[in-house]
């Protein structure tokens, strides 16, 4: 048996009919066919949203090795990709005053092929590298990066 995975949107109907719809933003072959640990925009939770962010795997490696963003109007994707380096959920955190849906960055949590770990942050439009901070210790891989309020 093989598993073709999509990434898309799945419209849940709130009118009482019985069946949903889905739409496929991402070729399989094109962008990979395994995504997982999506995140959005939070401020976007229960609204239309365009982007999504997640883990992927750069094949033929079958473990998370990348961070995508996706566009799910234009079924386009952007990539970061460091050899050797594991990345954790990507968590998007909005720019205060933002008025489009991904000005902020995407942060996160990246255990190295050295055993060393550091935050990554990337432009949330763009997806370069904003910065690197590195940790004084390694990193076990983790599914969910840690985040706590600050109050």
């Amino acid at each position: 048996m093989i598993w073709i995975c999509r990434v898309g949107r799945f419209r849940i109907p709130l009118d009482g009919s019985e069946k949903g719809e889905l739409y496929a933003a991402l070729n399989p072959d094109e962008h990979g066919r395994g995504m997982d640990m999506c995140s959005i925009n939070p401020n976007f939770l229960g609204k239309q949203y365009r982007y999504a962010y997640a883990c992927g795997a750069q094949r033929p490696c079958n473990f998370p090795n990348t961070l995508t963003k996706i566009d799910l109007v234009e079924g386009t994707a952007k990539n970061w990709y460091d050899e050797g380096a594991i990345p954790s959920e990507p968590y998007f955190v909005a720019r205060p005053g933002a008025t489009e849906e991904d000005d902020g960055v995407v942060i996160s949590m990246i255990s190295d092929k050295n055993g060393e770990g550091y935050a990554l942050i990337l432009d949330g439009t763009t997806f370069e590298e904003i910065a690197r901070a590195k940790f004084p210790y390694g990193l076990p891989y983790g599914l969910h990066g840690c985040w706590v309020p600050k109050n």
